[in-house]
């Protein structure tokens, strides 16, 4: 009863996006009405024009609309700037301004050089979604909407991509590196191993909805845990180093 429980109180949290003011009512309309009036509009129409002196303002929503309806996609700044129609150094000025105001979660693709790593691929997730993909039922959007509830409460500082396009999509560094991949749907534990091949490490995480298990092969373990599970009994171990 208790996990059951705990389940649908993770389902309610994603559904109200983290806001205590929207806790006990789920309608699409009112969410709708609450990010967009009480965050997105008062920080991008109001407080970032007036701190900044922005003068395009409704570049900047559409920057922001873009993140908000395709979280954790890798941008490329300059084919970005170029479907908006402005210049490159423009549209890194906008996702800092975005940054600085919390709007916007910059994940970099993870190396143990640090200035190979600032210079590789970045991933960007908006601290709250477009409703339209909040609501949608396709698995598509589920799985897209699981993948940045789960970010956001991680709040990692980098993804993982090799050339050949393995990946997983959080690597928490409290003392070495744990990969950590989030599934909503068929459990694939291949990109997790691959980073541990890769970097050395032993362990690995995959968060799932609802599926629980340790699939341990060639000395690599790869513990597959419920999201409400991992977030509120093995975050806090690996955060402090001591999972």
């Amino acid at each position: 009863m208790r996990e059951r429980d705990l389940a649908r109180r993770f389902e309610t949290f994603t559904r109200t996006q983290g806001f205590p003011e929207l806790v006990g009512d789920t309608d699409k309309d009112t969410v709708r009405r609450y990010v967009e009036e009480s965050i997105v509009q008062r920080v991008v129409f109001r407080d970032l024009p007036t701190l900044l002196d922005i003068r395009d303002v409704p570049t900047l929503e559409a920057v922001m609309n873009i993140l908000m309806e395709q979280p954790g996609q890798i941008i490329h700044v300059s084919d970005l700037a170029g479907q908006l129609d402005i210049n490159r150094h423009t549209l890194s000025n906008y996702l800092s301004y975005l940054e600085d105001a919390f709007l916007l979660r910059k994940l970099y693709n993870f190396s143990t050089n640090r200035r190979k790593t600032e210079r590789k691929l970045k991933r960007f997730y908006p601290s709250v979604l477009s409703t339209n993909l909040l609501f949608r039922q396709d698995d598509h959007a589920r799985s897209q909407v699981f993948e940045w509830s789960i970010v956001n409460q991680l709040r990692p500082e980098f993804f993982w991509r090799d050339p050949s396009k393995n990946g997983v999509d959080s690597v928490l560094t409290p003392e070495g590196p744990v990969p950590v991949d989030i599934k909503h749907g068929r459990i694939d534990t291949s990109g997790v191993r691959a980073f541990m091949r890769t970097f050395g490490v032993n362990e690995g995480y995959i968060i799932t909805r609802d599926v629980e298990e340790t699939r341990t092969s060639n000395g690599q373990t790869v513990h597959i845990i419920p999201a409400h599970r991992f977030l509120l009994e093995t975050q806090g171990t690996l955060l402090t180093g001591h999972g």
